[in-house]
């Protein structure tokens, strides 16, 4: 942890000037934001984890293929995930000192896991 700073997480559009106040930079989109490089983003991380697939709204209950206990199984698993992730970015944030999310969608910033 940096000795002295305040350990804090940030919200901020992609678009928005990278500063050295931003910290550790992590990007929750699913896609790279167009037009945008890499070198531009200054980004640290890009989590695309964080976001469902988009097919995950479109999956029919009435399907034969639907089986709760998949679903329970996906749900047990996504769980996993999402601990693992949120562990990740706090270790982020006591060793960095400060994390930025980054986004271009406000989806984006409904699937944040903390």
């Amino acid at each position: 942890m940096i000795t002295g700073e305040m350990c804090m997480l940030r919200l901020k559009k992609i678009s928005e000037v990278p500063r050295v106040e931003d910290g550790f930079r992590i990007l929750i989109d699913e896609s790279w934001p167009e037009g945008l490089t890499r070198e531009e983003a200054k980004v640290d991380l890009w989590l695309r984890e964080i976001s469902p697939p988009p097919e995950i709204d479109e999956w029919p209950e009435d399907n034969p293929l639907f089986n709760e206990a998949d679903l329970d199984q996906a749900e047990n698993l996504n769980q996993i995930r999402r601990n693992t992730i949120i562990k990740l970015i706090r270790n982020t944030e006591k060793e960095k000192g400060t994390v930025t999310f980054l986004y271009s969608t406000v989806g984006s910033i409904k699937q944040l896991p903390v």
